[in-house]
């Protein structure tokens, strides 16, 4: 554990998402001192995966919850998921102090489903979502 903890905002704001019909995703960012995490930005559910892709920024770290919606052989499925964001194109520092930081901020989000940790942003893509989930998902 890095010392660095999230705001009360970002679980309380984690909490009302877990159920939310209206949210697509939360985006956690780290103070400019890098001594508390906080909420970004929270995107609706009308938002294409494209569209919430490009929010993201490509050369800092940040924290990603995504409700990501799938079909298994007909029905209709949902995951949480859990990203860290560290593109190598971020500064040496913040990768190392969100890499140390994320496990610990992760288990404090009670019912994530899968978490994925992105260092090449080409590769955040829906096809690797999907996969990644589907090695996951019983049927």
């Amino acid at each position: 554990m890095t010392g660095i903890l999230p705001t009360n905002e970002c679980i309380e704001q984690f909490q009302e998402f877990k159920f939310s019909k209206e949210d697509r995703f939360i985006i956690y960012k780290m103070d400019e001192k890098l001594s508390k995490i906080e909420v970004e930005k929270t995107g609706s559910k009308d938002l294409t995966f494209e569209e919430f892709y490009n929010q993201l920024p490509k050369d800092d770290c940040r924290y990603i919850c995504y409700h990501y919606d799938f079909d298994v052989e007909g029905q209709m499925r949902s995951k949480l998921l859990f990203i860290g964001w560290m593109p190598s194109t971020a500064k040496l520092k913040n990768k190392m102090v969100y890499a140390t930081t994320l496990l610990s901020f992760k288990n404090m989000l009670r019912g994530i489903g899968v978490s994925l940790q992105i260092n090449n942003p080409e590769s955040l893509t829906e096809e690797l979502i999907l996969k990644d989930i589907m090695s996951k998902v019983r049927k």
